[in-house]
């Protein structure tokens, strides 16, 4: 028998590679064929696999799963209504082997545990190896006889023989036909019926040497059962057997499921300048929107709840702040923090480090970075059943989907569209049935989820793929040619570079038609207040915006160089000079000052004689007037500093009247219900 290491094997390392890069996509690869064996056969990694498959690879891989030792290919294409030189078997088989869920070995193909993941379909008891397993090596001896199989000492081999003697269908017709009539009625009943068999008074006397309809099928094992056991069982390997040859007078007897051609989903024309149009209007608003997040999150943090994720209030106030709706800033924030951009700190969210290098690339790279991010992000942003940035059980699972979507609509050609999201989503439920699932009401909203996204991100509009998607899905691999730098290229086609100077005008207005670079927008956003953003930009200065710039501590001679070099042409508008030169003329001419108390004496002389005290000098005493200082200090802890250098100072109220301590005195009150 060709087991998981031959098959490994006769693959070159660059399939290996692959193979185990699949699997621990963010570990280092196992050393050697025999540890990347022992990872393909555990049970996880074949779940995952399962998880994954298109609907025929998944029916294909159910119909293995019915004969844990493998199967004739033969009697593969028997159980699901095909010749078995059939061109879409083949075609499935190989893709099942890409997975390393099976493999040929001669007529036979062998499999992963496939049995272990896929148990019970189409009515089945499960594989016989699950209680050959549990048997005493004398019964799997005794039965290994009855089959035919061969008998020997080493358990592992013994239990191999077995599961390989049931594996064979003509094996298993032998052994039917040769059983007594009583058994063939009880095999014919579990085959049709409940393959878990309990007969208390049966069960019973398979304890003893009593020959019955069951001992017999036990014996042979065409039924198994485990002493420790509460029921008998049919397994999978006699079942698949014994329901194809009972059904069999009616037209071809029972059949698997194998349906290898997609639903039909006829496309439809649509203009590629429409969709190019609506793409790139998406992407100027997605970069946009994200930006905004980001400064507001940089102004005021953004409180989560108590149990994590963000709540409808902050996300009503950042779609009021922002623009869009609270939906799409769901999936803004998600980004941002799937992209390194925000972090978490006493439970509220905030720039990250990397967000000021993030900000420092052009729009394009900048762009590039969210693109991949929300490709491989485990999220469903765009699920309202649950806080913003909080996690759910279906975000793997939506991220597997997700990059299905984008491969879908990277199969259609230039200028055709799928013709609706009912169509599309019958096509991810193909492409991921255990994944989207198994009724189209249940896969239908996170397939309208997803589409949002797409839409949004600009990767599709119209129900077809805008140029971006093909780059993307090239970038990722998803079209199956080699790895590219395709997505950078196509982004700084469709986002113009970021602009270095503004238009400014005589109404006291900035504009930009593009994005702004990051260091023009933090100058005009400190120097003016920002109306507009999206396609263009525009800032208003006003007074009290270009006065934020002179309270940082430019002079108007900076403000006034750095207006120039922002401007278009090097032209600062008369009006703006003038707002700039006047406030700084006034700027300062009135300061305020914190003090923590002041202390005023009739004495001059007493006052300045303070300022020469040096255990005062903590006191930061500064005169107002002659008769009026400033004590940096509160009221309380200069009038203890006073005293304690010598002095005798009193408190005085804002009338002018002194202060005078209180001798407090504590009492009890008396309990007036005591008697």
């Amino acid at each position: 028998m060709k087991t998981m290491l031959d098959f490994l094997s006769g693959l070159p390392e660059q399939r290996l590679a692959e193979l185990a890069a699949a699997h621990l996509p963010d570990e280092p690869a196992p050393s050697g064929r025999k540890a990347l064996a022992a990872l393909l056969l555990d049970p996880g990694t074949v779940t995952e696999t399962v998880a994954v498959l298109s609907l025929p690879e998944l029916q294909v891989a159910e119909a293995l799963s019915l004969r844990a030792a493998g199967t004739r290919r033969s009697d593969l294409a028997h159980l699901l209504g095909v010749a078995t030189d059939d061109a879409d078997l083949s075609l499935m088989l190989g893709r099942l082997e890409w997975h390393a869920l099976a493999w040929p070995d001669g007529e036979w193909i062998r499999t992963a545990p496939i049995h272990e993941v896929i148990v019970g379909g189409y009515g089945f008891g499960p594989s016989a190896r699950f209680e050959l397993a549990q048997l005493t090596l004398d019964r799997l001896q005794r039965i290994a006889y009855n089959l035919d199989a061969p008998v020997g000492r080493d358990r592992a081999s013994l239990l191999d023989g077995v599961c390989a003697a049931l594996a064979d269908a003509a094996t298993v017709r032998a052994k039917f036909a040769a059983a007594p009539e009583a058994t063939k009625d009880l095999l014919s009943t579990l085959a049709n019926e409940d393959p878990f068999y309990f007969d208390p008074r049966q069960m019973g006397a398979l304890r003893t040497n009593r020959p019955t309809a069951l001992r017999w099928a036990v014996d042979h094992g065409l039924i198994m059962w485990n002493p420790t056991g509460m029921a008998a069982v049919l397994p999978s390997e006699v079942g698949v057997v014994l329901r194809q040859d009972l059904q069999a007078g009616a037209q071809a007897g029972f059949q698997a499921d194998f349906d290898p051609a997609p639903p039909l989903q006829m496309p439809v024309e649509v203009s590629v300048e429409m969709v190019e149009r609506d793409g790139a209007a998406a992407i100027r608003a997605a970069l946009a929107h994200v930006t905004a997040l980001l400064e507001a999150c940089g102004r005021a943090p953004v409180p989560m709840l108590k149990d994590g994720g963000v709540g409808p209030r902050e996300l009503r106030r950042l779609t009021k702040a922002i623009g869009g709706s609270d939906v799409d800033m769901r999936l803004w924030l998600t980004l941002v923090a799937v992209s390194g951009l925000i972090g978490i700190t006493d439970n509220r969210i905030a720039p990250s480090a990397y967000y000021d290098d993030w900000l420092k690339l052009d729009p394009p790279a900048q762009y590039g970075e969210l693109l991949t991010a929300w490709l491989m992000m485990d999220a469903a942003p765009l699920d309202t059943r649950s806080p913003a940035l909080l996690r759910t059980q279906r975000d793997e699972a939506v991220s597997v989907l997700r990059r299905s979507l984008v491969s879908l609509l990277n199969g259609l050609p230039d200028g055709y569209a799928l013709p609706s999201l009912e169509g599309i989503n019958a096509l991810q439920m193909y492409m991921r049935p255990l994944l989207a699932g198994a009724e189209a009401e249940e896969a239908y909203p996170t397939t309208v989820m997803l589409w949002q996204e797409l839409e949004l991100m600009g990767l599709g509009a119209l129900h077809a793929p805008t140029s971006l998607c093909r780059a993307l899905a090239a970038e990722a691999g998803l079209d199956g040619t080699p790895r590219r730098a395709a997505l950078l290229t196509e982004l700084e086609r469709l986002i113009p570079a970021a602009q270095r100077t503004v238009l400014l005008q005589s109404d006291l207005t900035a504009v930009a038609t593009g994005a702004p670079s990051a260091q023009l927008a933090a100058f005009l956003d400190l120097t003016a207040d920002r109306e507009s953003r999206g396609g263009g930009h525009t800032w208003r200065f006003t007074e009290a915006s270009m006065r934020r710039a002179f309270d940082t501590g430019s002079s108007a001679d900076e403000l006034l160089t750095a207006l120039r070099e922002a401007a278009t042409g090097g032209r600062v508008p008369q009006p703006l000079q003038y707002l700039v030169t006047d406030l700084a003329r006034r700027h300062g001419s009135l300061r305020v000052r914190t003090v923590g108390s002041v202390l005023r004496s009739e004495d001059p002389t007493l006052l300045a004689e303070l300022t020469r005290v040096k255990s005062l000098v903590k006191l930061g005493l500064t005169e107002l007037a002659p008769t009026v200082y400033a004590s940096a200090l509160p009221a309380g802890e200069t009038l203890a500093a006073l005293r304690a250098a010598g002095y005798a100072p009193a408190g005085e109220h804002a009338d002018g009247t002194i202060a005078f301590d209180r001798v407090m005195k504590h009492r009890v009150v008396p309990d007036q219900d005591r008697t």
